[in-house]
């Protein structure tokens, strides 16, 4: 599977306004509902935010990858977003976060859900990538950061 499979521009937002995780969370689910990936958004949303009280999903690095296996998922799909203004996440390093990683998973596809985290997850530990990212100025260069890469 290569990052063409599960994200697109439409799942990208350059300029997230949001003021909490909450309100990013929703905003970003909107964007999984109006593209198809999910049927339900209250039911992913559900989802995501008890699994955001197992545990923090801020990583560190300004990152937050939060998820959700749901039955409200048709397909895998990740939403990118880089925020107008840094939000709390209560991330393991302490620090706001200013990009958020979604991803939509069926509750079905456990591997697909493990392999697409570990794949973000190690990606984002490459400091170049992840500057590009953080200073993103168009959907297209996060596109073009992350293009073609296997997940």
């Amino acid at each position: 599977m290569t990052i063409n499979n599960v994200l697109n521009k439409n799942l990208i937002e350059i300029n997230l306004i949001a003021k909490t995780k909450e309100e990013v969370l929703e905003k970003m689910a909107d964007m999984l509902y109006k593209e198809g990936a999910i049927n339900s958004k209250e039911d992913y949303l559900n989802d995501v935010f008890n699994r955001e009280k197992l545990g923090t999903t801020g990583v560190g690095m300004s990152i937050a990858i939060p998820h959700g296996k749901s039955n409200s998922v048709k397909r895998t799909a990740v939403a990118i977003a880089k925020l107008h203004n840094p939000v709390e996440w209560n991330s393991l390093d302490d620090n706001p976060v200013r990009m958020v990683f979604l991803l939509a998973v069926p509750k079905e596809e456990d591997k697909n859900h493990l392999k697409l985290l570990s794949k973000l997850a190690s990606m984002l530990m490459d400091d170049d990538f992840r500057e590009k990212l953080l200073n993103a100025k168009a959907k297209d260069d996060i596109l073009d950061a992350v293009n073609l890469r296997i997940i």
